[in-house]
């Protein structure tokens, strides 16, 4: 190594420099001094509210500081250039990923970039969209980070969240940033599909490249981190080796506190009657799935990218159509052509995208708390305002969202407070069937911990509750049975006393013998 390269190696990737970040009075981020090595993964844990998305976002150059300094390579990153910080070596991917729905994978992908083929043509051919080449360097960008068999010529808008989250890291990747900041970046993914984002981490670190990982899951940051900086209040309260940062300590530094963990999940429920009944259900690429739901149980479905899970919440909701099969709720026949029909006949959903699948952004907290009960809670199709506003306080205080007000939009609130609205949306509508996709997904330990509580609490008062997550320790704490799935089929239904992370990734990896051809029945 040259005696430039040497020094080169010696200095940070990045650095902030007394970096303070305020909204009038109140500082929601306060760094004296923060490097990120060269060749290392530094992961950064908190609450949210924390201060990470703003500390992620001063690097990434789409926030401003008050005061302070940024430097890449040692270079001045123009505050608020998110441009600059590309130029300068920084690739983000984003929790709440910014893909264009309505454009292609390919397009998604090289989207402010020309291909290699265009780079060294005249100026006709750069003026031409280069779609061999686009399709050709889309299809490496994605083997490169390990997703094969994707038809890049689908638009984005028609991919599950998964494999939009690998396009995400995928595009970040092709940019071959010196700082990649990774943020939540395995929160809808399966282990399988986790790993190899783990995986690309460390390859990135191996080649003298920085790396940034913002992460709720623990045990992945233990796997993965050089050094764990753990953030409170905005200010760094921890600075832990890979010895130190326990889960426990962790946890300690970023509640300030130990975290009791007094969930009644180890004890079965009480034999109770059947609430749903599925019996050869089948839609496309789902079943054919037969299972059953009691009252005051808890439910797990787990299984790899793909397997299904979310295919079969979305056809029990009816935002599916079902293409054969029986299910019946309360006994009866149950046939929704709509999301409305099951909600009518008493079936939540908590969906894996909120942002798209359950939030109006730009309302209020109120407005969405109430949506799921605008219906029952009129007086003959009229809503009193000062009703309205007593429900929606109710709900969020039962569920103690942080919020200024009710009437603030609710795209404003850290993503763990939306995702009790949410809940607490479903559970004021007394549902006897709740759904839970990703459940907590991109929310921090705290928030998981207190919405576990409300799920078991739900279920103690005898709400059925099917929940489909990626996260195998929260299927392992929550739940009294779990369903394992792969290529769209039930194949292992485990009680919790067969409970183990080997038994469910066995299944979840096997291959179910074809079923026998039945008669579909709509």
């Amino acid at each position: 190594m040259t005696g430039t390269a040497a020094r080169t190696a010696d200095r940070p990737a990045a650095a902030l420099r007394a970096v303070r970040k305020s909204y009038g009075p109140v500082t929601v981020l306060d760094i004296p001094e923060l490097e990120l090595a060269r060749g290392r993964i530094t992961c950064l844990v908190g609450e949210n509210g924390a201060g990470k998305s703003t500390l992620m976002g001063v690097l990434a150059g789409t926030v401003s500081p008050t005061s302070g300094e940024v430097l890449i390579a040692d270079r001045p990153l123009q505050p608020g250039r998110p441009d600059h910080a590309k130029a300068l070596g920084v690739s983000l991917v984003a929790q709440e990923f910014p893909l264009v729905g309505r454009l292609s994978v390919a397009e998604n992908l090289l989207l402010g970039r020309r291909t290699r083929a265009a780079q060294g043509a005249g100026a006709l051919r750069r003026a031409l969209f280069d779609r061999a080449g686009t399709h050709r360097e889309a299809r490496e960008l994605l083997a490169d980070v390990g997703v094969e068999g994707v038809d890049v010529d689908l638009p984005v808008e028609r991919l599950p969240v998964p494999l939009r989250q690998m396009i995400e890291i995928a595009k970040a990747w092709g940019n071959r940033p010196l700082v990649l900041i990774l943020d939540e970046p395995t929160s809808s993914l399966g282990p399988v599909e986790a790993g190899k984002v783990l995986a690309l981490a460390r390859r990135h670190a191996a080649d003298g490249g920085a790396v940034l990982f913002i992460g709720h899951r623990l045990d992945e940051v233990r796997e993965v981190a050089d050094r764990v900086l753990v953030l409170r209040g905005g200010r760094p309260v921890a600075d832990l080796t890979p010895a130190e940062a326990t889960e426990e300590r962790m946890i300690r530094e970023m509640v300030g506190g130990e975290l009791a963990r007094d969930l009644a999940a180890s004890r079965a429920p009480a034999p109770a009657r059947t609430v749903l009944t599925a019996r050869g259900l089948t839609a496309d690429g789902l079943g054919p799935v037969d299972l059953e739901l009691r009252a005051g149980e808890i439910v797990g479905v787990a299984g790899l990218m793909g397997a299904g899970r979310s295919r079969l919440l979305h056809t029990l909701m009816g935002a599916q159509p079902r293409t054969g099969g029986e299910v019946e709720l309360g006994g009866r026949p149950f046939r929704p052509r709509h999301p409305a029909d099951a909600v009518a006949a008493g079936i939540g959903l908590v969906p894996e995208d909120r942002k798209e699948q359950s939030l109006l952004l730009s309302h209020s907290v109120r407005w969405n708390a109430t949506l799921a009960t605008l219906r029952r809670d009129s007086w003959h199709g009229v809503i009193t305002p000062g009703g309205d506003r007593a429900r929606s306080r109710r709900i969020i205080g039962d569920l103690g969202v942080r919020l200024h007000s009710q009437e603030q939009p609710i795209g404003d609130l850290s993503g763990g407070n939306q995702q009790k609205v949410v809940f607490g949306r479903w559970l004021h509508a007394a549902p006897e069937v709740l759904l839970l996709d990703e459940p907590t997904r991109g929310v921090d330990v705290g928030a998981k911990a207190e919405i576990y509580r409300l799920v078991d609490r739900a279920a103690a008062d005898g709400l059925a509750v099917l929940a489909a997550s990626s996260e195998l320790e929260e299927l392992l704490w929550v739940c009294h049975r779990i369903l394992v799935m792969a290529h769209g089929r039930v194949v292992a239904d485990l009680p919790r006393e067969l409970f183990s992370k080997e038994r469910i990734m066995t299944a979840a990896t096997s291959r179910p013998e074809p079923a026998a051809s039945t008669e579909a029945t709509v």
